[in-house]
Order: structure tokens, then sequence, then C-alpha cells
């Protein structure tokens, strides 16, 4: 019975993922592959303050997807959702 459990639950993972890359790739007019070019960690806890951005909180792992022209990156959190983060919020290291 867990063993449908897990399968159930990863193909739910899935699909929010899925979901989540559809409204990014929507949003942000983006038709580039989605390849992570770095990872970091957020430093400190940030509310989003738009649809765009990207709520972290302080110690998260994030996907650097792209960089723009600003002093913001597109990340992906550990739950598949996009969305700009400002880099003097993150550590590199």
């Amino acid at each position: 019975r867990n063993i449908f459990k897990v399968k159930k639950s990863n193909a739910e993972k899935s699909k929010k993922m899925e979901k989540e890359e559809k409204f990014f790739r929507e949003t942000f007019m983006y038709d580039k592959e989605i390849n992570v070019i770095n990872t970091a960690t957020a430093e400190c806890l940030v509310p989003s303050k738009r649809r765009v951005d990207l709520p972290v909180t302080a110690g998260e792992r994030l996907d650097i997807i792209d960089v723009t022209e600003g002093n913001a990156v597109i990340c992906r959190n550990s739950e598949g959702r996009y969305g700009y983060v400002l880099v003097e919020h993150l550590n590199f290291r």
C-alpha cells in the first residue's frame, strides 16, 4: 500500500512542477530551455511583492535559471516555483 502512496505523491509533485513551469513560461514569456546555471542560498526572508517575485526564506536553496539586466536573477525553489530574486539576497558559496 505504501508503494502506491509514494508513486501518487511523486506524480502529484511532477504535475505541480509542470504547472509551475507552464505558468513561468507564460508569465515571463520564457521560451529558452530551462537550465540551472548556478545554485545559491537565500540569506534572509524575502516576501514577494509581486506575483513574478519568488518569496524565499533564509537558508533556502535556489536554482539560478537566468540572469536579468537589472540586479535580479530568475530562480526556482525546491517546490518548482519560479520568480525574480534580488542578487543582494543570495549567497553563491
